[in-house]
């Protein structure tokens, strides 16, 4: 049960993520050409792996859970930096085209999670029941924002604007 709860988290933040990326416009202004989101993932992943507290033979199972979730915010960052890059060069898509970038993008994002959760298995198979419990919160603070941004708060479907 514990396990399937992760998964579903893990699943509902990258899932969510897709989709929000979709936006017409991000939450706050964006400095172009730095790397923001990078820095606050090294944060967020250096605090899971502090607070999971892995045994040594743990530790081994970390490094590839790592390169799977750096590789998918590397592959939603450039996606993103695409985008921007479209919308700078053609404008605004029509509903078509924007239909089937989120379609394209959603696939994409399915993709990624599963290698975030096959890498993330052996990891987590190999916790103990109170890392097992902790994984699960501590996989969303990786959940990146609306709109690509790694901090400030966060905002919801169905949250005030």
């Amino acid at each position: 049960m514990t396990s399937l709860t992760a998964v579903a988290l893990a699943g509902s933040a990258f899932a969510y993520n897709a989709f929000a990326a979709a936006g017409d416009a991000p939450d706050a202004p964006r400095v172009e050409g730095t790397d923001d989101g990078g820095f606050m993932l090294d944060a967020r992943l250096a605090g899971m792996k502090a607070a999971l507290q892995l045994t040594p033979d743990q530790e081994k199972l970390w490094a590839p859970f790592e390169l799977a979730v750096r590789d998918a915010a590397k592959a939603r960052r450039d996606a993103m930096r695409e985008k921007r890059e479209r919308m700078r060069d053609d404008g605004r898509p029509s509903p078509i085209e924007r239909l089937n970038e989120i379609s394209d993008r959603l696939a994409k994002a399915s993709s990624e999670l599963k290698l975030v959760t096959d890498a993330a298995k052996p990891l987590f198979d190999a916790l103990d029941e109170t890392q097992k419990r902790h994984f699960g919160p501590l996989l969303m603070t990786l959940r990146p924002q609306k709109g690509g941004m790694e901090s400030g708060p966060r905002r919801h479907e169905g949250d005030a604007q």
